[in-house]
């Protein structure tokens, strides 16, 4: 029988060869208390595995996951100090049967086929397997970014989410059974949703069911009738997502029809019986629509209360310009004051809420300013495009003190169309805020799928001078806290774009939003 001692040297030696023998799926960065990083996640995820920890998987290496990976060291006898470096990642993986025996280089194949690739995808990974993944579940409505071949912390998030979703363990690596799963979940949305998204390509189409995960030619004239209608806010895309299933909720509450936010045969005619109706308002206003329909009147004063067209144009004008976030309803609410004093006070102007002359005369100018260089229209495309063309990629260190603290800024995530308002409350490597009021909160939760996570969000952010800066940010709040009032117990990080160096000087976590930056900076040039 061998003495403790040298079982625990046996131990030692079998735990090494086995980690020589497993390809490096941690990266040398060492984790300790306080730090932030997708890997984390998969760290905790690990640990859960093993029965040593109850926490959530958040990210977030508080004292939770620092006790569980003590306990883990002592357990598999490490030199027990509480931080997950290389070693300690190395030997939880294989203990948790976290298969790493895939290389960036073998993932990298030639196989076209995510969903039939036996080779392991994982953070870090570019290839073509990646980039059919993240075709794949965009297609299953779980990715939302770009389409590039790079498994970054976005698609980490999608196959995390639907591995949770789908019974798996959720450790953000796309293996055998996760790319078998999806393959699987393909072929069963295929086959449901054939008659829906096969023929029509006009959503006036009695046998069109079209509801969120469809995309089709259908969904995208759906999208470009809405928005004609003044209830859709997005890009015209094709892929029926949560803006799309909202502003066809906004719709049919409006017009009495059962409020399920799926555009089924009656919504589909309500929306044509609504276009005819406005196309048919007779000569005299389709002269004057190139300038009325783009243009505020100047001449009426709009104000709490008020209702009819020129609020529903100026709710419009002033999501364009990214102040409101709310339903385009046609009446002046406590939203609508909200984003016109916002809007006021950016401009310098009385921040009285009441939309007079000066002020609707300052959003007609932005608004023109804004769409001028795409040959003078201001059809949905080209708002969106005028607003990715004014944004700025620009190194932080530069331009945050021009900013004090204490002042407001929106946030507009281009992927849903919300925005939302932030208060400044600090700006060192990064800007600390918090959300603005209770509203902004829920309408930033709606932005991040309702979930709390670290997990980066590419943003544009608008400042009190009007400059638009690229940055990246999360929604989970954590210490210290100021305001008490908008439901959010904390505050919360936005990075803007720093140097590659800066950003793994500063730890994982502001390297995981640079990257993020980098994807979106590209994307944004796409919509320009």
């Amino acid at each position: 029988m061998k003495s403790g001692a040298s079982m625990k040297k046996w131990l030692i030696v079998v735990l090494a060869a086995l980690m020589v023998s497993v390809c490096a799926l941690a990266s040398a960065q060492s984790y300790t208390l306080g730090d932030e990083a997708d890997e984390i996640a998969t760290i905790q995820t690990a640990l859960k595995q093993l029965k040593l920890y109850s926490g959530e998987i958040t990210g977030h290496y508080g004292s939770k996951t620092q006790a569980a990976v003590k306990a883990f060291q002592k357990k598999y006898a490490l030199n027990d100090d509480g931080i997950a470096g290389e070693d300690t990642i190395k030997a939880l993986y294989e203990a948790a049967g976290i298969n790493a025996s895939s290389s960036s280089g073998s993932s990298s194949s030639s196989s076209s086929s995510a969903s039939t690739d036996s080779s392991i995808l994982r953070y870090d990974i570019q290839s073509e397997a990646v980039r059919k993944l993240q075709q794949d579940l965009t297609t299953l409505g779980y990715y939302n970014g770009t389409v590039s071949g790079h498994f970054g912390s976005k698609t980490e998030a999608a196959v995390m989410n639907f591995q949770k979703k789908n019974g798996l363990t959720a450790d953000g690596i796309a293996g055998a059974k996760t790319l078998a799963k999806i393959a699987t979940a393909l072929s069963a949305s295929s086959s449901s949703s054939g008659s829906s998204s096969s023929s029509s390509s006009s959503s006036s189409a009695s046998s069109t069911v079209l509801k969120f995960g469809t995309q089709s030619d259908a969904v995208r004239t759906l999208q470009t009738n809405l928005k004609t209608l003044g209830y859709y806010t997005g890009s015209i895309t094709g892929n029926f997502g949560n803006l799309t299933k909202e502003a066809v909720y906004n719709f049919q509450k409006a017009n009495g029809l059962s409020a399920d936010g799926i555009a089924g045969t009656k919504t589909l005619a309500a929306i044509q019986s609504k276009l005819s109706g406005s196309s048919s308002s007779g000569s005299s206003s389709s002269s004057s629509s190139s300038s009325s329909s783009t243009q505020l009147n100047t001449t009426v004063t709009l104000q709490k209360n008020s209702s009819g067209s020129e609020v529903l144009k100026l709710q419009n004008m002033l999501t364009t310009l990214g102040f409101y976030s709310g339903s385009k309803t046609g009446n002046f609410g406590d939203k609508t004051q909200e984003a016109v004093v916002a809007y006021q006070k950016s401009k310098g102007l009385t921040a009285d809420g009441i939309a007079g002359t000066k002020t609707l005369a300052a959003i007609n100018a932005d608004i023109k300013n804004g769409t001028s260089s795409s040959s003078g229209s201001s059809s949905s495309g080209s708002s969106l495009s005028a607003k990715a063309s004014s944004v700025l990629y620009s190194n932080f260190y530069t331009w945050r003190t021009k900013y004090s603290n204490g002042e407001y800024c929106t946030v507009y995530d281009f992927e849903t169309g919300y925005s939302w308002r932030l208060r400044i409350m600090s700006k060192d490597a990064h800007m600390d805020a918090e959300p603005a009021t209770a509203e902004d909160t829920a309408i930033m939760l709606k932005a991040f799928g309702g979930k709390t996570t670290w997990t980066p969000k590419v943003v544009w952010v608008t400042f009190s001078d009007g400059k638009t800066y690229i940055g990246s940010t999360h929604d989970v709040p954590h210490s210290p806290q100021h305001l008490t009032n908008n439901n959010f117990d904390g505050h919360l990080c936005v990075h803007f774009p720093i140097s590659m160096d800066a950003a793994k000087a500063i730890g994982p976590y502001a390297t995981s939003h640079q990257e993020a930056i980098l994807e979106g900076w590209e994307a944004t040039q796409k919509l320009q």
